[in-house]
């Protein structure tokens, strides 16, 4: 399922996170198909990809689905639209722990919340840090089970969810209208390859490092949907590929007097509430 939806919750919730400047590339191969009315956009389209961008995103993810464990860095910029219209940047940064297929620990500090999120096949856990509030919730024993279950009934996502998942491709290209790539780009001292993709909703691009394992540099989500286009971009950095991981890290540390409250679902098109 594709994780990338315009959530304005993300923005407070940073659970991952995954949240964008014009666009630097020009008109896309596709592009006119993308530029359709909302009558012919009911329509499948079918994607408009450069073999060579589809090539490179196969590669990643491939990477990325066949490490067992991996832990990583995400330095994440987002915009969020005040009051005035302006939009301000706020900022954080992400470190996440993964051991497939059902253990996550995500930590993430910011500008305005501070969460850790622990998920141990069984259940997860959300701890807001400055409040020492934290929800617990049971959920399905497999991680992309569990993310759908988080995302649909409550709004809720991990930080870079798609990074995680199972089938990385398969959750980036879902919704995809068309993808070309850009050129080569360094960050962080790294050569990497950018790509860009145009979907309904949300553009985004994403740098793919050109060394021998193919693995997220930068990523940048616009959301083009929602007044002024607010962008999110994460800079991925400290890599590491199947290490070991310490199993106590994905049981739920909860400080000295945090107070339990719930989850609440998202109210439904009926608008029911749920608990």
């Amino acid at each position: 399922m594709k994780r990338f939806i315009p959530d304005l919750k993300l923005f407070f919730l940073l659970l991952l996170s995954f949240v964008a400047a014009p666009f630097l590339f020009s008109p896309l191969p596709g592009g006119d198909a993308f530029a359709q009315d909302d009558a012919t956009q009911t329509a499948p389209v079918t994607p408009v990809i450069d073999p060579v961008a589809d090539k490179l995103l196969k590669s990643m993810s491939s990477t990325l689905a066949s490490a067992k464990t991996l832990t990583f860095r995400a330095d994440i910029n987002f915009d969020q639209l005040i009051v005035s219209g302006q939009q301000i940047m706020y900022g954080g940064s992400a470190n996440v722990t993964l051991q497939r297929p059902d253990k996550v620990y995500a930590e993430y500090a910011g500008d305005l919340i501070g969460r850790k999120v622990w998920y141990t096949g069984k259940d997860v856990t959300v701890l807001d840090v400055d409040k020492n509030f934290y929800g617990n919730l049971p959920v399905p024993a497999n991680l992309d089970d569990a993310m759908d279950k988080l995302m649909v009934e409550y709004g809720f996502t991990l930080p870079l969810s798609d990074v995680v998942v199972s089938d990385p491709y398969k959750a980036f290209v879902t919704n995809v209208a068309a993808g070309v790539v850009i050129g080569d780009s360094t960050i962080n001292g790294q050569s990497c390859k950018h790509l860009a993709f145009v979907e309904k909703f949300i553009d985004w691009q994403i740098w793919i490092s050109n060394g021998k394992e193919a693995l997220p540099c930068k990523l940048v989500i616009t959301y083009k949907t929602i007044p002024g286009g607010p962008q999110y971009s994460a800079v991925f950095s400290d890599w590491a590929l199947n290490p070991a991981v310490n199993a106590s890290v994905f049981t739920p540390v909860l400080p000295e007097g945090a107070v339990q409250i719930e989850f609440i679902k998202m109210k439904t098109n009926n608008n029911n509430t749920g608990e």
